[in-house]
């Protein structure tokens, strides 16, 4: 399964969010159950050289279904430590998107949006 992760705040400049996109990437790269983390790819802006750019903020992430609950309890971790700036993370997978405030989200909510990104059936 994949899911893109987009980072999402008013409160952090473009650096700020390159630095948890870069230490959420090198945490996930080292957990098992994470088959894949990488940038997003986007087209470079106009006058840019080069056909693609990593998108700010934002990751693709290939993980088993049943592995989503842990890699969001990851991520959660990761940015409600203190000091930490508020974000919201989207994620999304195929047309299912969920939204969550990894500081104010309790366990059971985490499971719950887990569940909303697997797949039916």
């Amino acid at each position: 399964m994949e899911i893109q992760l987009d980072i999402l705040s008013e409160d952090l400049n473009d650096r700020e969010i390159s630095a948890l996109r870069l230490e959420l990437l090198e945490t996930l790269e080292n957990v098992p159950q994470v088959d894949m983390v990488k940038p997003v790819q986007e087209p470079a802006p106009a006058g840019q050289k080069g056909g693609l750019v990593d998108a700010l903020g934002s990751l693709l992430i290939a993980i088993p279904v049943e592995a989503i609950t842990g890699v969001l309890s990851i991520i959660k971790a990761i940015a409600s430590r203190p000091g930490q700036p508020p974000v919201v993370f989207k994620i999304s997978r195929d047309s299912v998107e969920v939204t969550f405030d990894p500081r104010s989200i309790a366990p059971d909510e985490v499971a719950a949006l887990a569940e909303q990104l697997r797949p039916k059936g």
